[in-house]
């Protein structure tokens, strides 16, 4: 009993070799030119090595029975990198050599029936061993032949007794793969070298490559995003503002451009993904508050741009959206009184007629936002005069005294989303530069007159209006 439980082990360990092979491998020569990857395990089915002069015999079918319903050919070339699997008719059930008891492992079963599978008919290649390839070709002028690799090739060598053959799948560079199998080797592996060097590869002996037809290559796979660049935000107003950018794609092409929109307020709930407009190199989009709840905040904005293969690339902006505040001023000006109301960076005042400013008024339209507006001036043999706010007066009436320097800031809440900017033209200086959120225009210590202003309000963090380098001048 113990002899035969023995036996039974044994024979279930041969078993399980024999089915479930080793999985995979990979080798790589000492120069690094050639390299072999083994790439699927397969259900062992028996088989046998083909020795010199073995020939599988051809069962003499028409051609009509290689064709099936698992037979399908493409317009274009695809490399298998992968092992057939033992349902596939090319190199099992319509394939001569596995019928003969030569399938795989074995390189003449696996180039004929990879030929096979390329053509989608039965190819017209030796059923004798791998050296015979060659000179079967020749001899019967099948197919054309030379020594570029070309895909879809035979490549053959007859550097020993057996010789070897292998299908080329891919030309990249100088580089070639090719797959293949091979008795008491794998049952399916690539291996990838240089041209020119196939005389060193496998077994030697170089033959050279039959062309079973012209292929067209794979296209190779677009693995590169898209090119974005100046991604910005601009026309805010009011209503919303416009989002652009430049991209392309010189492989597959830019087709779409994304850009998701959501306000801080309430998490994501108001986040669409707004489908630009493209227009040569340049995606646009207009975004309107009303699209998001005419919520007013931090508006956060992502540019997705995605080529014809998918890639996608990427890049994030942010907003503030709110109301255009208008600012309103109005002058007392030497000799002419009050002057009409201004707004939004106008001028008030004269150029050119050595007028002095007397005086002045500003507000804001607040539009709904906690905002106002104070501000003080410099005054003739006064100095500085307290803050007033929201359209008084400051400086003097009927004293004939005039303006030398201002100061303006906002209040209330929400003064922070805004800035406010203003310059004036000074006597013996002209314009001088922007002021900013309670700085100080104008001169102090020369008695020289202010002669006009402009003011502006803007959202916070918007660029000046112009230089800020020089807006006040002092002499104490």
């Amino acid at each position: 009993m113990k002899f035969y439980r023995v036996t039974f082990i044994c024979l279930i360990l041969i078993l399980a070799l024999g089915i479930f092979p080793a999985m995979a491998l990979a080798e790589e020569n000492i120069d690094g030119e050639t390299e072999m990857i083994v790439i699927d395990a397969q259900p062992f089915v028996e088989t046998r090595e083909m020795l010199p002069g073995d020939v599988a015999p051809d069962p003499g079918w028409p051609d009509e029975a290689y064709q099936s319903d698992t037979i399908n050919t493409a317009a274009v070339f695809s490399p298998r990198l992968t092992a057939p699997s033992s349902d596939n008719d090319y190199y099992f059930a319509k394939n001569i050599f596995y019928l003969g008891g030569y399938g795989m492992p074995n390189c003449t079963a696996y180039a004929w029936g990879r030929a096979y599978e390329i053509l989608g008919s039965k190819p017209n290649l030796s059923n004798g061993n791998a050296n015979q390839f060659w000179g079967y070709n020749l001899n019967n002028g099948a197919y054309p032949y030379g020594t570029t690799p070309k895909v879809g090739a035979i490549i053959c060598w007859d550097g020993n007794s057996y010789g070897h053959v292998a299908v080329v799948e891919k030309i990249e560079g100088n580089k070639v793969t090719v797959s293949e199998s091979s008795w008491s080797g794998s049952y399916f592996y690539t291996n990838t070298f240089t041209a020119g060097s196939e005389n060193s590869v496998s077994v030697g002996g170089f033959q050279g490559y039959i062309y079973i037809g012209d292929f067209d290559p794979e296209p190779d796979q677009d693995t590169t995003p898209p090119t974005l660049t100046n991604a910005q935000i601009t026309d805010i107003n009011d209503e919303g503002f416009t989002v652009t950018c430049q991209v392309s794609d010189a492989d597959s092409g830019v087709a779409s451009v994304l850009f998701p929109t959501w306000t801080d307020a309430n998490g994501q709930d108001d986040i669409i993904w707004h489908q630009a407009i493209i227009s040569g190199n340049t995606a646009s989009y207009r975004v309107l508050y009303r699209q998001h709840n005419n919520e007013q905040g931090v508006y956060a904005v992502h540019v997705y741009a995605y080529d014809g293969a998918g890639n996608a690339a990427c890049t994030g902006l942010s907003v503030t959206a709110q109301k255009s505040i208008t600012c309103s001023y109005q002058t007392h000006v030497q000799d002419y009184g009050w002057q009409r109301w201004k707004s939004n960076g106008e001028l008030s005042g004269t150029s050119g007629e050595s007028k002095r400013l007397e005086a002045i008024e500003i507000q804001v339209d607040n539009k709904g936002y906690d905002l106002g507006v104070e501000y003080r001036t410099h005054i003739q043999n006064i100095g500085w005069q307290d803050w007033k706010r929201d359209g008084e007066i400051s400086g003097t009436s009927n004293q004939g005294l005039r303006l030398e320097a201002i100061e303006v800031r906002l209040t209330g809440a929400d003064a922070y989303r805004y800035d406010v900017y203003y310059r004036v033209h000074a006597e013996n200086i002209g314009w001088l530069d922007w002021a900013k959120n309670g700085g100080s225009s104008g001169t102090e210590g020369y008695g020289y007159r202010l002669e006009a202003i402009e003011v502006i309000v803007v959202p916070a963090g918007s660029s000046a209006p112009g230089s800020t380098m020089r807006a006040f001048q002092s002499n104490k």
